[in-house]
């Protein structure tokens, strides 16, 4: 049973929040910003996402919850940590874990917060446009406890993930998501209830196929991603 089609405002409002059946077949999104394209280009694979950016507040979010073009909210709400990570979580460090290097940015962290959106597409868009329903759950977090957060406590796995324009070097970000011997790559890769299908890779300019995470290959290229005046592009990477 498709949980996201049977949710009506009232239930999204008022009941638990189904963590487990949205991280089921999920897509996870560190260091997302407010970029929609990845529902764009694959919504009809995936119906639950979850992004993650610890430069992000809850105020930011509001002004950007209706940004999806043909879609309109069903529901959404803020939502408690407990509701998130219901077993509770004791963080794993991943190996040579640098503490001086994560809190050197610790001036870019917002407030914490978590919220939970369901859109449903418009009646005068086709399905063309994307699927009838999704949902999002916004987190202000760091990216790499986030997802050992998640997943690994409710023991799930990502179905798939996304390195976009994350922000390494002069982007705050405080690791380099992509390192195949970084910090996400080892949460990721470790997670004892498996790994994502697929990972997409990318940015503006181009010249993403350099993705080295183990047993990944190329399958497709995404260009452009964000606009013709923009270009960038999304190489999509699956698990061998």
């Amino acid at each position: 049973m498709n949980i996201i089609e049977n949710l009506t405002t009232e239930t999204i409002l008022n009941k638990q929040l189904p963590i487990n059946e949205l991280l089921d077949n999920s897509f996870y999104y560190p260091s997302s910003g407010f970029d929609v394209g990845i529902i764009k280009y694959y919504g009809k694979e995936i119906q639950s996402y979850f992004y993650c950016d610890y430069a992000t507040g809850e105020e930011a979010l509001m002004r950007h919850l209706n940004d999806f073009h043909g879609y309109k909210i069903l529901g959404h709400r803020s939502i408690r940590q407990e509701e998130l990570v219901p077993n509770g979580w004791k963080m794993q460090l991943p190996p040579n874990f640098n503490l001086e290097q994560y809190y050197r940015y610790k001036d870019f962290f917002k407030k914490p917060f978590a919220h939970w959106a369901v859109y449903e597409r418009m009646d005068n868009f086709s399905e063309t446009h994307g699927p009838n329903r999704f949902s999002l759950i916004y987190i202000g977090g760091e990216g790499v406890a986030t997802y050992q957060a998640l997943y690994w406590s409710n023991k799930r796995t990502a179905k798939a993930l996304a390195i976009i324009q994350p922000g390494t070097n002069f982007g705050f970000n405080w690791t380099d998501f992509a390192d195949e011997n970084g910090a996400l790559a080892w949460v990721v890769l470790n997670n004892p209830f498996g790994k994502p299908d697929t990972i997409f890779y990318g940015g503006y300019g181009k010249g993403y196929k350099n993705f080295n995470w183990d047993n990944y290959e190329l399958s497709k290229t995404i260009r452009p991603y964000y606009s013709e005046e923009q270009f960038g592009e999304v190489t999509i990477w699956t698990r061998k």
